[in-house]
């Protein structure tokens, strides 16, 4: 051996171990920094340069902070959730009136000091689900409620459970799964609340036998400007009943909430059927989601302007025979394929059908935020990744917010995409191209809905008569997805997102359809509440005094100050 060989090993044997240390991890940050780079020109140079830096190091930030921050904020979840039903036992309404009592003392004071200011929650904004990140609620009065999070009832006999709004859907899928029970519409994203869908919207891909989420609640009960304590029902109050969802938090704080669950089996036999153009698509989706024995669960995933992957299901025993051993598939270990990606793959297989863990199955895009997580982790579906990563799950979606600022929040408007469209079904082929056209994102998620026309207790959904079934009182509409960066940005050219949502929000009324409420709405007030069914809300508003109390719906959603500018479209508004 050489001297200068020699003297090369004799040098590394004398480095410094606090050197090494740190070098390890900045090495490591630095070539995670490189393979997270886009492959293509990268984003326009019209883009704020604190939005371009960020959005290069956006990968080892979520990686190594975001990532582990996620798992942590789940793992404090879980344990307080096993200590407290170790401690507590089952779920009770033990400590419930009390905690009730705290908002119920806030609601009073407000009331004592003169309603100064209308009432928020304390929550902030980014840690909603919404793509908002600012607050609004700066001059609000807020009341907290982050303490209403307990399970409170489970009824096997009336097929019920009640839980306080804070509770998520994880919290519930981990009680009930084990007792082969499941919500009716058990909503995706294990950090939803119950509160939020009961109050908002939320759907599944049984929703075109089952309605959206609001048509398994049972009870509501709320907290009114007044400090009274109302437990609503469809027979004791059918106007408030019906007003509640979509309303936001504008009618009232919910205390807790009753919906109905159902009987499971531990796993499901999911069928894949692909096509290969948007024709055949929407037709086998529009057979399918009203045909009389329609399949239980029912989505469809698009990957191309022309290929898309059909997904039914049924709920199925375990695997006994060896074909059914050979086809079982635990879709959601953290070391598998992203589902999605896996869906994919039976646009070149063909017809297939496999048989999954009911838990997978019900958050099977939990660990790729459906298909986000690859747009900030380029390699999150790598093997490696998944192998040594993929155990802590994906960044949560509230602390990705957490980590934005003013200036990235504005721009990342324009450079990124979450939107979706409930349209008819029959407009689902058109949808699809026009999605193509003003975003370029794929994949596109696909949930038939039902939709119940009500007449004057509709609520905020009043479907027209035109797009009911023949002899139904309702009518199936489909929610057409799209999240990611648009083909305009990923070309390095700019993206006109207030000209392409305006178009997709004017679109959707004219078809009779609604736009998600969670995304960001550009719409003028005027042209929302043309799109939503107002006049059972505003009745209620009235009713209960909360034109004082609380922001209408469209002061809630709507975007925060300074990320489009509506000026000139509400001040045509005005003149017509």
């Amino acid at each position: 051996m050489s001297d200068t060989v020699v003297s090369a090993f004799e040098a590394m044997g004398t480095v410094n171990p606090a050197f090494a240390a740190a070098a390890l991890p900045v090495g490591l940050f630095l070539l995670v920094l490189i393979l997270g780079q886009d492959s293509g020109p990268g984003l326009s140079k019209d883009f704020p340069l604190q939005f371009r830096v960020m959005a290069q190091l956006r990968t080892p930030i979520l990686m190594f902070i975001v990532v582990p921050l996620s798992y942590a904020k789940w793992l404090y979840t879980s344990v307080r959730e096993h200590l407290r039903r170790a401690r507590a036992g089952p779920p009770s309404y033990a400590g419930h009136d009390e905690r009730v009592a705290k908002v119920v003392a806030d609601i009073k004071l407000w009331n004592a000091e003169g309603r100064k200011n209308r009432m928020r929650t304390a929550r902030p904004n980014w840690a909603s689900m919404s793509t908002k990140l600012s607050s609004n609620k700066g001059t609000a009065n807020k009341i907290n409620t982050a303490h209403l999070n307990h399970i409170l009832d489970v009824d096997e006999e009336a097929m019920t459970i009640t839980c306080e709004p804070m509770v998520t859907m994880g919290m519930i899928t981990e009680y009930l799964l084990p007792k082969d029970l499941a919500l009716v519409v058990q909503v995706e994203m294990e950090s939803i609340t119950i509160g939020g869908i009961s109050m908002g919207f939320g759907m599944e891909t049984n929703s075109h036998r089952t309605g959206l989420f609001q048509e398994t609640v049972v009870a509501y009960e709320i907290c009114t400007p007044d400090a009274d304590i109302l437990k609503v029902t469809e027979e004791s109050d059918p106007e408030l009943f019906r007003a509640l969802p979509w309303s936001h938090g504008s009618l009232g704080f919910l205390m807790s909430v009753t919906v109905r669950m159902q009987r499971i089996k531990p796993f499901v036999r999911i069928t894949y059927v692909p096509t290969y153009s948007t024709k055949d698509l929407a037709s086998k989706m529009e057979t399918l989601a009203t045909q009389e024995n329609s399949p239980s669960f029912l989505e469809a995933t698009i990957y191309t302007r022309d290929k898309a992957v059909i997904q039914c299901a049924e709920f199925c025993d375990a695997p006994a025979t060896a074909e059914e051993k050979r086809r079982y598939n635990g879709i959601n270990w953290w070391w598998k394929p992203f589902y999605y990606k896996w869906v994919e793959t039976f646009i070149e297989k063909g017809e297939s059908w496999e048989i999954v863990p009911t838990k997978h199955f019900y958050h099977r895009f939990t660990r790729s935020i459906f298909w986000e997580i690859e747009d900030m982790i380029p390699f999150s579906n790598h093997p490696i990744y998944r192998l040594f990563w993929g155990w802590m799950g994906a960044p949560e979606v509230s602390l990705l917010k957490l980590f934005q600022g003013p200036v990235i929040r504005k721009a990342s408007v324009y450079a990124h995409v979450v939107q979706e469209s409930i349209m008819p079904i029959r407009h689902l082929g058109e949808g699809v191209e026009r999605f193509d056209d003003w975003y370029g994102v794929y994949p596109l998620l696909v949930f038939p809905i039902r939709v119940y026309d009500r007449g004057d207790l509709s609520g905020f959904l009043k479907p027209e008569k035109k797009n009911l079934l023949p002899g139904k009182n309702y009518g199936i509409w489909v929610d057409l997805g799209a999240y990611g960066a648009p083909r305009r940005v990923k070309q390095g050219k700019n993206w006109d997102a207030k000209y392409n949502i305006r178009e997709m929000e004017h679109w959707t009324r004219e078809k009779g359809g609604w736009q998600a409420t969670y995304t960001d709405v550009f719409a003028t007030r005027k042209e929302f509440r043309a799109m939503f069914n107002h006049e059972l809300y505003d009745k209620q508003r009235r009713r209960l005094g909360c034109l004082d109390a609380f922001p209408e719906v469209y002061d809630k959603i709507k975007p925060e100050s300074g990320i489009v500018d509506l000026a000139e479209e509400e001040a045509r508004d005005a003149r017509s």
